[in-house]
């Protein structure tokens, strides 16, 4: 049996893309694993990529300096290689675990961890690589990212992409980008979710309930979305389902839900409890302003999981999604990204467009699920590498 390892720089229990792939390949592949943490799944080797080295009380200030500083020198030598390690947990130990493998295939899904996979990859070793981001322009919303993280990512990018064997990535603005900067020619594989047998649940006409729920991350500006609801009628209530990465940010946002009674904060579910859980709302909503690259061309698991849920879908003009949301009508879109302009399409909807909405979303519930991922994903390992 072909041997293939998916190493990511995440939870690979938790993370979507990397958790399915697995499930996907086990039963015609050896498979191991490595994450940030250890895989839950009985059968599967998995390795753990070492948390960064902790130290005494004592020691702890003065580390972070020498770290900080040994980063900055080699950020200033154009040392990328150093600097991007320097980003990463603790590698040592796996990379010398790893380096007496033989993989058929390795599946990174995560940029930085390339130098990692082409140290210890065999010469006959195949690689592919999920882009899940346009890496070089991550966070250019922010400034000390671009000085900082953007000139290694493009280092990475121009030194590996084009070693891969197999690039893939979630959306066509993120493909187009990629093929232009950096002459490679990403598949789109959207990150579609395991498909339910659900139906749409009827909506009450006096009680419309809306979901958001995901990263509460700054970049995506979730504040946009408290202030729609100053602007909604009375009949629209908002749960956040959402998990804290940024705590100052996040007391920000919790301070301006308890000035608005039409918001709540929910607490957030497994990845496996997402759909059945958000199949009791009326909507999911998603509006964010294009403040990154990334966040411009974005095609997220929660658009997809809103439409599992056979939910009606309320987005802005954003690119990407737009598309899916006029291709299966199971939607409204608001004309620009201010949230004057959503509330105004929302308060424009009775109970039985919203119900006429959800079956198009019970509709294209049918196609947009795992099941074509699954098929096609399986396809490119066995081009790869075959199966026996």
């Amino acid at each position: 049996m072909k041997k293939v390892l998916v190493i990511c720089n995440m939870d690979p229990n938790s993370n979507p893309r990397p958790n399915r792939m697995i499930h996907w390949l086990k039963d015609d592949y050896e498979i191991e694993v490595a994450g940030t943490r250890k895989l839950g799944m009985e059968g599967i080797k998995s390795y753990v990529i070492g948390p960064a080295p902790k130290w005494a009380d004592g020691q702890r200030f003065s580390a972070k300096l020498k770290r900080i500083g040994r980063r900055n020198f080699n950020f200033l030598r154009g040392n990328h290689e150093e600097v991007n390690a320097s980003r990463l947990g603790d590698t040592n130990a796996l990379a010398a675990e790893l380096a007496h493998k033989e993989y058929d295939l390795i599946i990174s899904h995560d940029l930085v961890l390339l130098p990692l996979v082409f140290h210890v990859k065999g010469t006959k070793t195949r690689v592919m690589l999920d882009a899940r981001e346009y890496y070089p322009r991550h966070f250019d919303d922010r400034w000390l990212w671009r000085i900082l993280h953007r000139p290694v990512n493009d280092y990475l990018c121009r030194k590996y992409l084009p070693r891969c064997d197999k690039v893939i990535t979630v959306s066509d603005g993120l493909a187009n980008e990629y093929k232009r900067v950096y002459g490679v020619c990403p598949e789109v594989i959207m990150s579609l979710p395991v498909g339910w047998a659900f139906h749409p649940l009827p909506s009450k006409a006096d009680h419309i309930r809306m979901i958001h729920h995901g990263a509460a991350a700054r970049s995506r500006k979730i504040e946009t979305m408290l202030e729609m609801m100053d602007y909604v009628d009375e009949r629209f209530t908002l749960d956040l389902m959402m998990v804290a990465r940024d705590s100052r940010y996040w007391s920000r946002l919790v301070s301006r839900v308890k000035r608005r009674k039409n918001i709540q904060i929910v607490p957030p579910v497994s990845m496996q409890e997402i759909i059945p859980t958000t199949n009791q709302y009326d909507i999911g909503l998603f509006l964010v302003p294009p403040s990154n690259f990334n966040l411009q061309y974005a095609l997220p698991n929660k658009l997809f999981e809103f439409i599992q849920a056979r939910l009606a879908v309320a987005i802005g003009p954003s690119i990407e999604m737009s598309r899916i949301v006029r291709q299966f009508d199971c939607g409204v879109i608001s004309q620009d990204f201010d949230p004057r302009s959503l509330a105004n399409e929302l308060n424009k909807l009775t109970a039985e467009k919203i119900m006429e909405l959800k079956k198009h979303s019970h509709e294209a519930a049918q196609e947009l699920n795992a099941d074509t991922n699954a098929k096609r994903i399986r396809e490119i390992v066995r081009d790869l590498i075959g199966t026996t």
